[in-house]
């Protein structure tokens, strides 16, 4: 089943009380995002909007029919406070601040018709790739992106050429170090070089794990001018990445400074903790098997109290029976065809 599918496509995931649009090249996940579905995504909601102030650089702040204050990019300088407006959501809501939105453009007539998934594939992945709908997750599955999803939450990355980015979220910034790490480099073009490849590192792997706000990036020590070229090379490949980030330049204690307006949540924000990934595992693998079990019948998932009890207020295939069993361990679960 592998096999016939392109190279490059987005996966669509609907399977245990989630959706996820998973971009993927080469079998390795470049750009994910996701929500629980009782907790609908405010992206890609179309709403009609009265302008009340105007910021600089095309902004406005304007208020939607329940009364929520938008802060609006892509405006013309020809519309003035009380001007009606049609927008699209781009972001969700993170903490006080403005939920961010966009113009309607003028040729997306047809645009409301589309359902959030279609929106978001528009906003926020390349077009013309080739979508396929993995209810169950058996794409999800048979590609092993679980661990994927778990190495692309660690700290610390190796380059493949020699060096290591390491990656630390605090609630003010993401910090971004890159290092050497025992990569001898001879001269300051040699640096230089390194830098920009690190950087097409840290752009996948910020847009991979849904980093916004201000991000803040230490790289090696070089003269001004090469500080200059990096930050003109940054800001081309940046574009390519994030058509809405700012790259703001090197600060005087020489870190490199960038925003990127938040959309959706991180990817670290998915799952409180490991038992909640474990939890959603579970699930997965019910739903996983139900397409190969649905024809026999008097099958169990045999499982610890813990584990019980939450499943018994989650959706679950209808032929497969939840059973509790006390001598198990409380997270600790297992299929069994009793027919066997």
């Amino acid at each position: 089943m592998i096999d016939k599918i392109n190279d490059h496509f987005i996966l669509v995931d609907k399977c245990a009380g989630q959706t996820r649009i998973i971009e993927i090249l080469n079998h390795k996940i470049i750009k994910m995002i996701f929500w629980f579905d009782k907790y609908p995504p405010l992206i890609g909601s179309v709403h009609s909007a009265i302008i009340i102030k105007k910021l600089n650089g095309g902004v406005v702040r304007a208020k939607i029919e329940d009364k929520t204050i938008l802060s609006v990019r892509g405006i013309s300088k020809s519309l003035n406070v009380n001007n009606k407006i049609r927008v699209i959501i781009t972001s969700e809501k993170f903490e006080d601040k403005p939920i961010q939105a966009r113009m309607l453009p003028a040729d997306s007539k047809n645009y409301e018709v589309l359902d959030v998934v279609q929106r978001i594939i528009n906003f926020f992945f390349s077009k013309n790739i080739p979508v396929i709908e993995d209810m169950y997750a058996n794409y999800w599955d048979n590609l092993d992106l679980d661990s994927q999803f778990i190495a692309a939450l660690q700290s610390k990355i190796e380059l493949s050429d020699g060096g290591l980015i390491w990656i630390e979220k605090t609630r003010a910034a993401t910090l971004i170090d890159i290092d050497t790490h025992k990569l001898l480099l001879k001269s300051e073009e040699e640096i230089l070089e390194f830098c920009k490849r690190a950087f097409v590192r840290c752009a996948k792997e910020i847009k991979l794990r849904n980093i916004g706000g201000m991000i803040i990036i230490d790289f090696p020590r070089m003269s001004y001018n090469r500080k200059k070229h990096l930050h003109q090379n940054i800001t081309e490949i940046g574009k390519q990445y994030f058509f809405d980030a700012n790259f703001l330049g090197f600060s005087r204690l020489v870190l490199y400074e960038m925003y990127i307006p938040r959309n959706f949540g991180s990817l670290e924000s998915f799952y409180v903790d490991r038992n909640s990934y474990n939890f959603q595992n579970h699930i997965r693998s019910l739903w996983r098997k139900s397409k190969e079990l649905k024809s026999k019948n008097n099958v169990q998932f045999l499982c610890g109290t813990t584990l019980f009890k939450n499943l018994k207020n989650r959706k679950v295939p209808p032929f497969i029976n939840i059973v509790e069993r006390l001598d198990f361990p409380d997270d600790h679960g297992e299929l069994m065809d009793v027919n066997r």
